[in-house]
């Protein structure tokens, strides 16, 4: 099939399925072999992976990308952010791949969705069913400029343009602002009453599968620290820096970030 077939064609339009208590919003695509589950980052949705989507073929790989609770089209109820809401997103990921009858799958994530990702990959509930992990822009832990940088990131209005416009389109500017503010007050409790930690270095410890690790050598968001250390801990991986990347290096490098997650993908 062509890759510019509609969805209705490859595989279905968005919608929901109840998940434990939560209407989870997602959408299936392609019908390949290859099963993929999507995670998206802050305030992300299935719309995060377009140019995935778009372009990876269809008769190779089948595309499961979904809004967690609070994102897209997953509300109500409105987003939170415990301690754990990272697990919580993982395992209703997991849930949710096991409700789709999904016997084997890879795990790509972004941002915090990579974090998700990584917890996924380390999970019990996906020993001997999960193939494989790309993760990129994402880390394991937070430090105290980590948190700075997202500090001044608190007020949406100091934003660039495009995403401000983007967000304030999709969920309206007081919504927006007050899942900013609650991302970043969490961070900071993770660094004051947490030592920082997002994943254990016990649950790195614990993926298995081969995991691909890419990173922005411009990105302003996760310094590059982060990309090192999630190599250094994960027994099976493997790092790959862009030099001229950014954050969002799936759009901004499309066509060489999908050439080289499909070769990973491809490789046995």
């Amino acid at each position: 099939m062509s890759q510019t077939q509609s969805t209705s064609e490859v595989g279905q339009k968005p919608t929901k399925i109840k998940i434990d208590n939560y209407e989870i919003n997602y959408s299936k695509i392609g019908n390949g072999p290859h099963v993929l589950l999507l995670c998206p980052g802050l305030l992300g949705d299935i719309d995060n992976f377009t140019l995935i989507i778009d372009n990876f073929d269809r008769e190779k790989y089948t595309m499961v990308s979904w809004d967690p609770p609070g994102y897209g089209l997953s509300r109500p109820p409105d987003r939170e952010f415990p301690l754990d809401n990272m697990h919580r997103d993982a395992d209703l990921a997991i849930s949710l791949m096991e409700a789709l009858h999904v016997d084997a799958y890879s795990v790509l994530g972004w941002c915090d969705g990579g974090t998700t990702a990584l917890i996924v990959a380390a999970s019990r509930r996906t020993a001997g069913r999960l193939r494989k992990a790309v993760v990129w822009s994402c880390k394991a832990f937070v430090t105290a400029r980590d948190v700075e940088i997202y500090e001044a990131k608190r007020d949406v209005a100091e934003w660039p343009a495009l995403p401000r416009q983007c967000n304030v389109e999709k969920y309206g500017l007081p919504y927006f602002q007050r899942v900013v503010h609650a991302w970043v007050d969490r961070y900071q409790w993770l660094l004051h009453r947490n030592a920082g930690e997002i994943i254990s270095r016990r649950e790195l410890a614990d993926i298995s599968v081969p995991t691909l690790v890419l990173h922005g050598g411009q990105d302003a968001l996760v310094p590059a620290e982060h990309a090192s250390f999630l190599h250094q801990n994960i027994g099976n991986s493997s790092l790959e820096i862009f030099p001229e990347g950014k954050h969002t290096l799936h759009f901004q490098m499309a066509e060489k970030f999908n050439a080289t997650v499909e070769n990973f993908l491809a490789t046995t």
